[in-house]
Formats: structure tokens, C-alpha cells, sequence
């Protein structure tokens, strides 16, 4: 795909999308509001905790020197506030840098400027990775700010190192809360805004340097930090807590309802947010599922015009990215069916619609496919030359069968018809034919045997070509004889050059039998490999020699049909029964 035509799908493909979907400050807000819920559960606890404001308290009344009263408490809300507003734009800061190659990207697109080279691929990469780089980013942040700010404090006289370190320890805290809340959430905000734009087609299994977790990992990631972000919010306020309550005389029973008052306030905190990211966890698994099985709910009714929407490279993105691929290959099958139809159709059009009624002739034939189309093929042309001939009847079999035995069928039935229509024996008209053919699919190895043969009833006479084809079967049931209607010939299609020969059989007697047909009937086989043959051809022939013509092909196919015994027939099967009636 050239330049151009990548810019005109872009285009496309935004007109689909509002502003807001492919907006990032979804990313900001939920990066905000995970660290007010880390601040506000690690303040719960705080408060769970009494001599830890106490001691403060106690520590700024001696700093400041000011007493307990309206101007301290504004004194304790406002002293961490540039700390937080020094931890707020440092957020910012590195938000803005994760989210960089996407924002770049979705700013040149949507002021249709030319893309940098790779920006498209990095921009992918960094949309599938957010989670996973957020997460060590934000802990390392909340980790390393508020210790650098408490040591600076604790050097600056404003707090004690105990202080110092239980601030530190309790601001980790935080940032491993909001890093587990905000890492579900974008992952979800990815699926249901950026992601669709981004890969509208799927395939993110293929995008390389990102990270992969299977559905196992990824429920077993789930539990693992449910149980082990509380025991490690438990034990970092337990040992800050051990270190405090040493510098006061409390009792065990003071002590251990402080742990119980705790460890149950944190239990209901936990409790609740496992159970809200339980939701989305799952919900990032079950929604892409029900995706699928929604997809495959109208595959199942034939209905092709819909995809599945692949949201993540995990084992169900690779399964929609599977269903896709089976939807587009079922549409070109379900319109290569359609198609199929549409060609039997049309070649059974090409086929005599009914039986000729010819005085002193009574004539049957009928061709069976084994597919939708196929290559055999029979007629009945009324030939008007100098002999006044009654009928000529073709049966033609092509190499192999389907669509393209189907088209070489039609176009020698063309071949055959303009041709018998103009003057010449009956050799002149197949070698005509023949050449024709053969300048069409010399080269392709395709090739049609043919037996063409003209009943005379003036003359009383046969007259026939046969071009690589089986012999006719002639029977004489006054005698019980049967004769083969031979004769040389290559088949059609294969020598450009070849010179036909005509053959002539005189003394055509009323009741006399010719039964014409393709390989496909003969050589049919039932489940035990056996192959029906011309033998029962020949006695059915003669166990039915007084019937009409349509009888007597109509007894041949139930008895193949019988031998068959549900066997599915290889090679197209057409047949031909023509009785001579009187003169």
C-alpha cells in the first residue's frame, strides 16, 4: 500500500471516530483518581493508627509554637500541599511522556500531516504496553519523591527521622495502591477507545516488543495481588506502628485493639476494591468473549458482514484474530457456492431442456454431476445438409470436472453447433472443431473426447467420429448381438492438425438399440472398490430391450444407483439411449 492510499484509510477510518474517543486525558483522569484513592485508603489507615497524628501534632506545636487552634490546623492541612503539587506535576510529567508516541501520532493524523517513519508501530507498541509501564513507574515515583522530600525535611530540622520514615513508608503505600487501581483501569480505557482505532483489522498477537500475558498469568496476577498488596500495607504500617507505640506506654490491650482495628479496616477496604477489580479484570476477559460468541452466533446464520473487534494479544485476541481469518474464508466460499449455482444453472440451460421427438426415433439422455459443474456434455442438433439428415447427437466428456471443465464445455458446445450448421462432411466439421479447441487449451493440457454421430433415416444408416472417446454400444435384439460403434480418433484439444475419420453403419432395423455415454457410469465403484462396468450396462440392455427409450435409461441409473449403495459418484455421469423405430 503506497502512501496515499495508507492516508485516504486513515482518513476513513477517523471520520469513524469521535474527538472524544481518541482523546488521552481518560488516561490523566484515571491516573488522578487512583492516586486520590491510594491517599484517601492510606489516610483511613492513618486514622486507624491515633498515636501517629498524636505524635505530629505534638512535634508541630513544638516547632511552630503555636497552640492547637484554628491557625495550627491551617498550618498542618496547607504543609504537605507543595509536596503534593510537587508529586501532581511530576505525574503529569511522566504521564505525558508515557502517552507521547500516541499523542504525536494522533496529532499528525488528524491534521493530515505525513507520519514520521516507525511513528505509526511505536505508537501501537506503547498503547499495548501502558499498563505495564505504568505500573513500575508510578511505584518508583511515589517511592522516591516523598523520600527525598522527608530526608529534606528531616535535614531541615522540620521533622524527626521517625517522622521521616513513616511518612516515606506510608507514601509507598499509596503509589503500590494507585499503581494496582490504575493499571486495570487503563488497560479497560485502552480496549474500549484506542485499541478499535488502532487496529481496526486485529492482528495485535503480531505487533513485536510488547508485552504478553496469557489468561492464566493474567488471572493468577489478579489473585496474587488482591492478597498481596494488603499483607504488604499490613506489615510496612505494623513495623512503623511497633516502631512508634515504643516510645509510649501503652497496654497489650490498647496494642493489640489498635492491630484488630487496623487489620479490619483494611480487610473492608480491600475487600471492596478486590471486588470492584475483580470486575474489571473479568470484565476484560468476558466481554472480549461474548464478542466472539456473538460473532460466531451470526456466522452461524450465514451472516459473514461482521468481524470480531480483537482488543488485546492475549489466547482470545489470537482466537478473534482466528475467527476473522474463518469469516473471510467461509464469505469467499459462501460466494464461491453462490457462484457455482449460479454456473450449474447456466450449464444446465446448455443442456437439452427436453427429449427430441423425432418420427421413427425414439431418443432419452440425461447427464448427473458429482460437483456443482462439470465437463460432460450431450446433445441433439438438428442437421440440415444435402442427405436431409434426422438428428446428430453429441456426447462430450472434458478433463476433469468443475468450473474450468464446465468452461471448455460451453465453448465446444459453441464450437459444435456454428460448425454443424455449415457445409461439409461429417470428419470436416470435428476436425474444424478440433482446431478450435486446440488453439484454446493447447497449452493448458486440458483436452475432451467426443463421439458425434448422425442417424439418417432416409438412408437408414449411422454415420460417426469418435474422438478419443468410449464406443457406442449397438444392440440387436433380433440376433441378441451387441456391437461396438469404434473407430480411431485423438481426443479434441490435443493436435491441432489431426485429420478425423468418419464411420458408416447401414441396415438400420426397427427395435435396434445405441446407447451412448461418458466413463463416469462404467467406471463408477460402490464401498467396496468394485466398478459398475459395461457388462451390466449390456445385460440391463437386454433385460429391458422392449421398453421406450426413457425406461431403459431410467432402469441403468436405478441400478447404479443400487450398486453405489450411497457411494459418492468420482466422475460426472451422462447417458444416451436412442431406438431405432421404423422407417
Amino acid at each position: 500500500m503506497n502512501r496515499e492510499d495508507e492516508k485516504k484509510n486513515q482518513s476513513e477510518q477517523i471520520e469513524q471516530y469521535q474527538a472524544e474517543d481518541l482523546s488521552l486525558k481518560g488516561y490523566y483522569a484515571i491516573g488522578a483518581l487512583s492516586v486520590i484513592i491510594g491517599i484517601v485508603i492510606v489516610s483511613i489507615l492513618n486514622l486507624a493508627t491515633p498515636h501517629f497524628f498524636s505524635d505530629r501534632l505534638a512535634y508541630l506545636s513544638r516547632r511552630t509554637g503555636l497552640a492547637t487552634g484554628i491557625g495550627f490546623y491551617l498550618i498542618l492541612i496547607a504543609a504537605p500541599l507543595p509536596g503534593l503539587l510537587l508529586i501532581y506535576v511530576s505525574f503529569r510529567i511522566m504521564l505525558s511522556i508515557i502517552l507521547r508516541p500516541i499523542s504525536s501520532y494522533l496529532n499528525l493524523i488528524t491534521t493530515d500531516r505525513s507520519l514520521p517513519g516507525g511513528l505509526k508501530e511505536k505508537a501501537e507498541r506503547r498503547l499495548l504496553n501502558i499498563p505495564f509501564i505504568y505500573i513500575p513507574v508510578n511505584l518508583v515515583m511515589w517511592i522516591m519523591i516523598p523520600a527525598v522530600l522527608c530526608l529534606l525535611a528531616y535535614l531541615t530540622d522540620q521533622m524527626d527521622f521517625r517522622m521521616a520514615v513513616t511518612i516515606s513508608a506510608r507514601a509507598s503505600m499509596v503509589g503500590l495502591i494507585s499503581s494496582f487501581v490504575a493499571s486495570h483501569r487503563m488497560e479497560a480505557y485502552s480496549r474500549r477507545k484506542l485499541i478499535p482505532f488502532f487496529f481496526p483489522q486485529g492482528r495485535l498477537v503480531n505487533v513485536k516488543g510488547t508485552f504478553r500475558i496469557s489468561i492464566s498469568r493474567r488471572i493468577q496476577l489478579l489473585n496474587r495481588l488482591g492478597n498481596v498488596v494488603p499483607w504488604i500495607i499490613l506489615l510496612v504500617t505494623l513495623a512503623t506502628l511497633q516502631w512508634e507505640v515504643n516510645a509510649y506506654q501503652i497496654t497489650s490491650f490498647e496494642y493489640g485493639w489498635i492491630i484488630i482495628r487496623f487489620a479490619l479496616i483494611l480487610f473492608g477496604i480491600f475487600f471492596i476494591m478486590t471486588h470492584v477489580l475483580n470486575r474489571v479484570g473479568s470484565r476484560n476477559i468476558t466481554e472480549p468473549i461474548k464478542e466472539i460468541l456473538r460473532v460466531i452466533k451470526r456466522i452461524r446464520k450465514g451472516q459473514f458482514d461482521e468481524k470480531v473487534q480483537v482488543v488485546s494479544n492475549d489466547e482470545i485476541g489470537y482466537t478473534g484474530d482466528v475467527i476473522n481469518e474463518m469469516t473471510e474464508g467461509l464469505k469467499e466460499r459462501d460466494l464461491m457456492k453462490r457462484s457455482l449455482e449460479l454456473a450449474m444453472e447456466v450449464q444446465q440451460n446448455l443442456l437439452p431442456k427436453e427429449n427430441p421427438r423425432i418420427k421413427g426415433l425414439d431418443i432419452a439422455g440425461k447427464s448427473i454431476y458429482c460437483d456443482e459443474t462439470g465437463g460432460d456434455y450431450y446433445d441433439f442438433i438438428e442437421v440440415n445438409g444435402g442427405r436431409q439428415a434426422n438428428i446428430a447427437i453429441v456426447v462430450g466428456d472434458v478433463s476433469g470436472h468443475g468450473i474450468p471443465s464446465a468452461l471448455l464445455m460451453a465453448t465446444a458446445r459453441a464450437f459444435i453447433r456454428q460448425r454443424a450448421d455449415l457445409p461439409g462432411g461429417l470428419s470436416q466439421v470435428i476436425s474444424d472443431v478440433n482446431r478450435q479447441i486446440a488453439g484454446d487449451v493447447e497449452e493448458s493440457g486440458q483436452f475432451m473426447t467426443l463421439f458425434y454421430m448422425i442417424v439418417d433415416q432416409d438412408s437408414r444408416c449411422l454415420e460417426w467420429v469418435r474422438a478419443g472417446h468410449e464406443p457406442g454400444i449397438f444392440y440387436d435384439p433380433a440376433r441378441g448381438l451387441f456391437e461396438d460403434l469404434a473407430g480411431p480418433g485423438l481426443v479434441l484439444g490435443v493436435n491441432s492438425e489431426w485429420k478425423y475419420v468418419t464411420n458408416r453403419k447401414e441396415g438400420l432395423k426397427e427395435g435396434q438399440i445405441i446407447v451412448l455415454g461418458t466413463d463416469g457410469i462404467w467406471e463408477a465403484q460402490n464401498p467396496a472398490g468394485e466398478m459398475f462396468g459395461k457388462e451390466a450396462i449390456c445385460r440391463i440392455i437386454r433385460e429391458n430391450a422392449d421398453v421406450e427409450a426413457s425406461a431403459l435409461l431410467d432402469a441403468i441409473i436405478d441400478s447404479l444407483d443400487r450398486f453405489r449403495d450411497g457411494f459418492n459418484l468420482q466422475d460426472d455421469v451422462t447417458l444416451i439411449v436412442v431406438k431405432i423405430g421404423k422407417a
